[in-house]
């Protein structure tokens, strides 16, 4: 968010919701694939959870797709109005926060970019499963790709809820209990969740330093030329 306020102006309320957003569609894409998937995976123990998951996700994503649709932006100012009684909220920037929460809420306004959303972000979660497969098979665990599907699955979903920083522990919890449903061993489990887990850490990581770099750079760029004008 930082770095897209630093490089496009734009707002950190707008960046915000666009990554809520994205996150829905991220959770919607998962239960939908994990539901295609049941005919081929074992018992799963938490598959009624995630259809009460799915069914909350989709009526909330309904009723706000039809809401924007009827109404356009005036919902979120409904919304957010109750904060004008506090003494440090303006109706000005009640106002500019509503309409950049408006534009961040974009993509459930338009079809072609909810399709869009969809298809791109199920593709995403495909690629990711086959990149965890590819891990397996170090392992020599003879599993399937629907196998590596059902542990991105799964330690995605959990992440829903907080838990510790990069999912420390959640992640590797949830492979190990994903990986049960095939019987494979808590131990061997354990050993690719830590090695999956860093795989696909650090990269983040990495990126994230530059684009701190690159923030800070533009920011005191942004100081010199503010010293410079005044």
């Amino acid at each position: 968010m930082l770095a897209l306020n630093q490089r496009a102006g734009t707002s950190r309320a707008e960046a915000g919701t666009t990554v809520v957003v994205e996150r829905g569609y991220d959770v919607l894409s998962l239960l939908l694939l994990l539901f295609v998937a049941v005919p081929w995976l074992p018992r799963v123990t938490w598959l009624h959870a995630a259809v009460v998951l799915a069914l909350v996700l989709v009526a909330a994503f309904a009723v706000a797709i039809a809401l924007l649709a009827r109404f356009g932006v005036r919902p979120v100012h409904f919304v957010l109005r109750p904060l004008l009684r506090l003494p440090f909220v303006s109706s000005e920037t009640l106002e500019h926060v509503g309409e950049s929460l408006g534009r961040g809420l974009a993509g459930l306004r338009h079809p072609l970019l909810i399709a869009g959303a969809l298809f791109w972000t199920t593709l995403a979660w495909l690629a990711i499963a086959l990149s965890s497969w590819f891990v397996m098979k170090g392992f020599h665990f003879r599993l399937s790709l629907v196998a590596a599907l059902l542990v991105v699955i799964a330690t995605n979903l959990v992440q829903i809820l907080p838990s510790s920083p990069s999912a420390l522990g959640v992640f590797e919890a949830a492979t190990v209990v994903a990986l049960g449903a095939y019987g494979v061993a808590g131990s061997d489990a354990l050993s690719y969740a830590l090695v999956l887990h860093a795989a696909s850490t650090v990269p983040f990581i990495v990126v994230g330093l530059f684009l701190l770099r690159d923030t800070l750079s533009l920011r005191r760029a942004a100081e010199r030329r503010a010293a410079g004008l005044s």
